[in-house]
């Protein structure tokens, strides 16, 4: 497979609202992606994510029958459902978005109006509520609607949190059905076009059981319909990771810097450098790596 350099889907926006605890972000998605706002949802903990699901499948006339522990693979299938579920509600939220009046105060005005002031759709906005009522500002609502996107769903797993779990009615526990493991593949048999973000450290088996998912490579035009984000503290550990992930052909399309001392509640003591060294050298040897995971990549 040969892999080249593409332009990733980019949302409106210039920030995401990032994973927030087990619970916190749990069903941030359905309240801001119709605005085209991206966010991350941790999908470890199915017991809530099912009772997450049971709510809005209620609020939303969906499926709401429960996903008994007593099921094969409860835990994905669970993730899945409920993943799938915020996909549906989004879109039927967004399309619905799309439809309203502008200059009515509705939510697509909200959808425009949050944009950052750099943005050139907010301007076009702006221009076209000065126009006079005609077919030409018709033609401009037409086309602004034609330029908004929906924010993604994007999820989160804690390598490290990849306690065994017994199967359906108590059986041995199996390697796949690990709380990592299974909270991937749930993602990856999900609807979802958006990225998992890998955090809190590297797991070998975790990382290796993502070359089971044709999601995560390439298509022949070279795009994801799954991406691999990576959560690291420092240089040296993202291009130990995007190694381990490249020899597999496994591409890492981002990578997100945060304090090891300040990450959601768990402490990975570094050396203590600040952010701004951190930062200048994933600038300066950008190119580098860019290079060398390419080339690995490129050998699968």
């Amino acid at each position: 497979m040969n892999y080249q350099v593409f332009i990733q889907h980019m949302t409106p926006h210039t920030f995401h609202i990032p994973v927030l605890g087990l619970g916190y972000s749990i069903d941030t998605p359905v309240k801001v992606a119709k605005y085209g706002i991206s966010s991350v949802v941790s999908i470890v903990d199915d017991e809530l994510i099912e009772r997450m699901r049971i709510h809005y499948a209620r609020r939303y006339h969906g499926d709401d029958r429960p996903i008994s522990k007593t099921e094969p693979d409860y835990r994905s299938r669970r993730i899945t459902a409920y993943l799938d579920l915020m996909q549906h509600v989004v879109d039927e939220e967004f399309n619905a978005l799309k439809l309203q009046p502008f200059d009515q105060d509705s939510d697509i005005d909200r959808y425009f109006s949050l944009l950052p002031a750099s943005s050139g759709l907010k301007h076009r906005y702006q221009k076209m509520l000065e126009m006079p009522g005609g077919p030409e500002r018709d033609a401009e609502a037409i086309a602004l609607r034609g330029c908004m996107t929906v924010g993604d769903i994007d999820v989160n797993i804690m390598s490290k949190v990849d306690k065994m779990n017994a199967g359906a009615g108590g059986n041995l526990p199996n390697d796949i059905d690990s709380d990592a493991l299974a909270a991937l593949r749930g993602f990856a048999s999900s609807k979802l076009s958006s990225s998992v973000v890998l955090s809190a450290g590297m797991n070998p088996r975790l990382y290796s059981y993502l070359e089971n998912f044709a999601d995560f490579f390439p298509d022949e035009s070279g795009n994801f319909r799954k991406k691999v984000i990576l959560k690291v503290s420092d240089y040296r550990s993202a291009l130990i990771q995007a190694r381990f992930l490249a020899k597999k052909g496994i591409w890492v399309s981002e990578f997100r810097i945060e304090s090891g001392l300040n990450c959601g509640g768990h402490a990975f003591a570094t050396e203590g450098n600040l952010l701004g060294p951190v930062l200048e050298e994933f600038k300066s040897r950008r190119t580098e790596m860019f290079t060398e995971i390419l080339a690995l990549t490129n050998r699968h």
